[in-house]
C-alpha cells in the first residue's frame, strides 16, 4: 500500500480536489467559502479565492476555465461573507463569476463531460429526502438539461476514460450507479458496485479504475471496469475522505480531501506500482493526525 503523505491541514472542510491542465492542485474549503490553490509539492497555499457560499466540486472544461459547483451553504455553514446562491460558479483569476444560479437545490460535484458540457449532481441539502437530480448544463448556449432523475442524494461522478458511461455515487444507498451515455441520453444500467458506506466523490485512474471516496468507511474504495472489488485503500478511523483526484504529470498521485483536520493528502504512484515518496515525505500522516 502507497504510504499517506500529509499536503495541507488545518483549511476547513474540504472537498472537490482538481490537477488542472496546466499543473495546478486546487481544493474547496465548504467550511470557509473559499478555493484555494496548493502547491503540489510542499502542500503551501499559493492562492485563495473566496467563492462565499458553500464551494464543493471543481472541474475543468475545454477552455482551462474552472468551474465550481456552489451549494449556498446549504451543506455546512460557511464562514465567509460573500452571499452565494446555489448554482455554478466560473473562475477568472480571483474573480468569480455566477453561470447558473437558478431553479438549483445544492450542485455538489461537477465534471466535463464528452460532449463538452459541464455534468453535476444536484442532490439537495442533506436534510431533504427527495430524490436528487443530475444535470448537464452548456456554457455555449446557456442551457440546463435534466439527465437523470430519482437518485438518492447523487454525489460524486465521474466518466469512464472512453466517455461512454457515467458512474454515479447514490450516498444514501451506499451504491454506484451506472449509466451508458450514447452521445445523446442516458440510459440507466442499474447498480454497478456496493459500498461499505455512502459513496462521496469519484475518480477513474489511468487503467480505467474508478476509485470512491467512502467517508463514514474511512476508505476508498476501487474497482475493476466489470464492477468487481480490488483492495481499498484504507485510513486511519476519522480521517473522513470526503473526494479526490488523480494528480501530477502522469496522474499517478492520488490527492484525497480528508475533512478531519481540513486535510489534503497524497499517495504517490497508486496506479503504477513502485511509489515516489512526495518532497514533504518527513511529514508523516501520524503527524498530520497530531495537528489535527
Amino acid at each position: 500500500m502507497p504510504e499517506i503523505r500529509l499536503l495541507a491541514s488545518g483549511i476547513g472542510f474540504t472537498e472537490g480536489p482538481l490537477w488542472t491542465s496546466d499543473g495546478r492542485l486546487l481544493v474547496t474549503s465548504v467550511s470557509r467559502g473559499q478555493v484555494l490553490e496548493l502547491d503540489h509539492r510542499t502542500g503551501a497555499v499559493v492562492r485563495r479565492v473566496e467563492t462565499g457560499g458553500g464551494p464543493n466540486g471543481l472541474a475543468e472544461d475545454e477552455h482551462g476555465r474552472v468551474w465550481v459547483a456552489q451549494n449556498g451553504g446549504s451543506v455546512r455553514p460557511s464562514s465567509s461573507r460573500r452571499a452565494a446562491a446555489p448554482g455554478l460558479q466560473t473562475l477568472l483569476g480571483d474573480t468569480v463569476l455566477d453561470a447558473v444560479s437558478t431553479g438549483l437545490r445544492s450542485p455538489n460535484d461537477l465534471v466535463r463531460g464528452p460532449d463538452g458540457r459541464i455534468w453535476f449532481t444536484d442532490p439537495g441539502s442533506p436534510h431533504e429526502e427527495s430524490p436528487g437530480q443530475v444535470y448537464a448544463y452548456n456554457p455555449r448556449g446557456g442551457r440546463l438539461e435534466v439527465m437523470a432523475e430519482g437518485i438518492d442524494f447523487p454525489n460524486g461522478l465521474a466518466f469512464a476514460l472512453d466517455g461512454t458511461q457515467l458512474f454515479v455515487a447514490a450516498t444514501r444507498e451506499r451504491r454506484l450507479v451506472r449509466y451508458t451515455w450514447n452521445g445523446r441520453a442516458l440510459r440507466c444500467d442499474g447498480v454497478f458496485a456496493e459500498l461499505p458506506g455512502g459513496p462521496d466523490g469519484l475518480a477513474f485512474d489511468v487503467e480505467g479504475r474508478l476509485y470512491a471516496a467512502v467517508p463514514d468507511a474511512d476508505q476508498i474504495a476501487v474497482t475493476d471496469a466489470d464492477g468487481s472489488p480490488r483492495t481499498p485503500v484504507r485510513f486511519p478511523a476519522g480521517t473522513f475522505p470526503t473526494n479526490l483526484c488523480f494528480a501530477g504529470p502522469a496522474r499517478d498521485t492520488l490527492v484525497v480531501t480528508a475533512a478531519k483536520g481540513g486535510r489534503v493528502l497524497a499517495l504517490a504512484d497508486v496506479a503504477t506500482g513502485p511509489r515516489h515518496l512526495l518532497p514533504n515525505a518527513s511529514r508523516s500522516l501520524d503527524d498530520a493526525r497530531r495537528r489535527a
